[in-house]
């Protein structure tokens, strides 16, 4: 019997935080009888795994110094050791178990019988001890005994005993939960529940022990203004997650009255649009195109958030952007033909400087007469193109092409009529390259070097297969337009869909230098940064693999230059090696599902300590089960990720102060 000095001891000490935690319905399931500072080996039998629920590969174990009492579990030190299980280990004694096994097994078999007719209980209770292999995480600890005293965690351990005092517990679904989500966000509206706990493929025991209900909850600010990786094969659940995420930051940026702009590169559509099965999309976290916009090649002429895609590569405000995709489209012609195409200068100079505008302006007639040339559509120019001509060679072209110029009302100067005029002039130019010469000051003009390649088969293809992105009727830059959706905190889904692979990446590769330029110019202007997130889908086709300088490639540039800039990243890939070493080096989030190859978990295996989760991921092809690693999180915690659904869209739009959808699954 206790006295009343030792009663109250331990009421005090099952009320301190750790001792709280463990009793916290944490069933005990064996004892240490092995331990250094990274591993530890635990004696257990069959007995307490199975009053514990299973004890799964990858599972937490709890290890504790201390002692029951009628009261509960009491500690003699408030710290927690937190274990992994990796797998079994031997016993001291596991030959003799062996031969044991075998003779039971054939005397059983021999004689036709039960394993336990052929035993007495204490070799069965023998036979049915073993040992668990894990790995040392860390420890929790309080600086102070003390009942509020704030619970810390150290990712490894500060001395090595060998008493036999430790204990250790299967975390309660409870516990279970507070571990997954340690540190957990200080407010609550900061957590996202991104899923429950899932440490095998196999879920039988976990949905007897209650387990599977242990919620996984995340600091949603970990995910903003930093890089994050989903990977994963085709199927497994990547869009469902960025879904997620997506939605997640938006309904933060809501409640925490910031404005986080978010710009989602779509290659397949299914971002851009309602899915059709569920009736869920991002789209439907704005009704109009001051929350959402998705720019597409065909935009709905009767929804405000539909934006055009292309740009019309006639257009002079958009002339680097046309000259830039037009560059980079014919990149691959390596000949010599095709570099001095692209070293041509096409930036409009001052009008003051008459001699360089000239010059600039027959530049213009040849880049805008090979646009024509090869299939870029326009009935007629946004803006005057003027040039500077002597009026005896121009008499002649306009005598045998009529319409194609017109004087500009003043002497030797004259204005192309439309795409088809540009052709028309430049190729009759072209072939009297000679004579050009004489009547115009060719020095640093830049035609011969757009009209060397008019027959250039390389060339012209390679620009063909930009034609998607060129529209008659589009006004602007897409960057700077999505440079302004970003600093207005909307919500941009650019559908790719439409595009070949090349037009894609491309596109896409411009539009993040845009962005990246415009946030370096305000970063040196000293202006506060524009927060952003980029989200890009089917990431490997994008991206190359140290293929380029940093300053050439706007991936890699993002991983060195973006956190100083707000400027996040989100990249979903079913290949790890697709993925420059320089931007893994800089994620900061990890989301794995499930990969094929053992080629590209061991590239996985470089970061944290994913080699142990090697052989479950190519193993469990389960969709939406993901081993995770977050920003603020400390160790890999094991996820089946939430579906994306109605609930969550419409927490988000409650937050942005607009009306709950409601979408009956069928409805057209």
């Amino acid at each position: 019997m206790l006295s009343i000095t030792e009663g109250l001891s331990q009421s005090v000490g099952l009320k301190k935080p750790l001792t709280a935690l463990v009793n916290k319905g944490c069933v005990p399931v064996g004892g240490i009888y092995r331990l250094d500072y990274d591993s530890a080996v635990v004696l257990t039998d069959d007995f307490k795994k199975k009053e514990a629920g299973g004890v799964p590969r990858g599972g937490f174990l709890l290890a504790v110094a201390g002692e029951n009492t009628t009261s509960g579990f009491v500690l003699e030190d408030q710290e927690v050791i937190l274990l992994r299980v990796r797998g079994t280990a031997p016993l001291p004694n596991e030959a003799e178990l062996i031969q044991t096994r075998l003779a039971v097994v054939r005397d059983a078999g021999a004689s036709g019988v039960g394993f336990d007719d052929v035993t007495d209980v204490l070799t069965r209770n023998e036979l049915q001890q073993s040992a668990f292999d894990c790995e040392v995480l860390g420890t929790f600890y309080t600086e102070t005994d003390t009942r509020d005293a704030p619970i810390k965690y150290g990712a490894d351990i500060d001395n090595v005993v060998v008493s036999a005092r430790y204990q250790v517990f299967l975390p309660s679904t409870d516990v279970l939960s507070w571990l997954a989500s340690y540190p957990e966000p200080t407010h609550k509206k900061d957590a996202l529940a991104i899923g429950k706990v899932r440490f095998a493929a196999t879920r039988r025991k976990a949905l007897i022990a209650g387990t599977d209900q242990a919620e996984v909850r995340i600091n949603v600010s970990d995910f903003i203004g930093r890089k994050t990786a989903v990977f994963g094969m085709t199927r497994t659940g990547k869009s469902n997650t960025i879904k997620t995420l997506v939605t997640a930051v938006h309904r933060y940026g809501s409640e925490h009255n910031r404005s986080i702009g978010q710009l989602i590169f779509d290659p397949q559509g299914e971002y851009a649009n309602v899915n059709k099965q569920d009736r869920t999309g991002l789209r439907l976290l704005g009704d109009n195109e001051q929350t959402v916009r998705i720019y597409k090649m065909e935009p709905s002429e009767i929804d405000s958030r539909e934006k055009p895609l292309r740009i019309n590569f006639y257009d002079r405000e958009v002339l680097e952007a046309a000259w830039s995709l037009v560059s980079e489209a014919t990149a691959p012609v390596d000949t010599n033909y095709g570099k001095s195409f692209r070293s041509a200068m096409l930036s409009e100079p001052d009008r003051t400087d008459r001699s360089r505008y000239s010059r600039w302006g027959w530049a213009a007639v040849a880049f805008y007469g090979l646009l024509a040339k090869c299939g870029f559509e326009a009935n007629s120019l946004p803006q005057p193109l003027v040039i500077a001509a002597e009026s005896g060679p121009m008499t002649e072209f306009m005598s045998a092409h009529p319409g194609a110029v017109a004087e500009a009302g003043r002497a030797g100067a004259y204005r192309v009529i439309g795409p088809a005029g540009a052709l028309a002039l430049a190729e009759w130019v072209g072939e009297r390259e000679s004579d050009f010469r004489k009547w115009h000051d060719t020095k640093n003009c830049h035609f011969s070097a757009i009209w060397n390649v008019y027959n250039y088969t390389g060339v012209t293809a390679a620009i063909r297969s930009i034609r998607p992105f060129h529209g008659p009727q589009s006004a602007g830059d897409v960057g700077d337009h999505l440079w302004g959706d970003m600093q207005a905190g909307r919500l941009a889904i650019v559908d790719l869909s439409s595009g070949n692979e090349k037009v894609v990446k491309v596109m896409s590769e411009r539009i993040v230098t845009h962005l990246l330029n415009k946030a370096g110019e305000r970063f040196r202007a000293d202006h506060d940064p524009i927060e952003m997130q980029i989200i890009v889908e089917e990431a490997h086709n994008l991206f190359e693999r140290g293929g380029r300088e940093v300053a050439d490639d706007p991936w890699v540039r993002i991983s060195k230059e973006a956190a100083k800039y707000r400027m996040g990243l989100i990249y979903a890939t079913q290949e790890v090696t697709s993925v420059d070493k320089r931007m893994l080096s800089n994620t900061s989030n990890w989301l794995i599902a499930h990969l094929n190859s053992d080629h590209e978990t061991r590239e996985l295996s470089h970061y944290y300590d994913f080699k142990v989760w090697a052989p479950s991921i190519m193993r469990a092809e389960d969709v939406g089960f993901a081993r995770m690693k977050t920003y603020s999180g400390k160790y890999i915690v094991p996820v089946q990720i939430a579906k994306f659904d109605h609930d969550m869209v419409n927490r988000a739009r409650k937050a942005a102060g607009l009306a709950s959808i409601d979408v009956t699954i069928g409805d057209e």
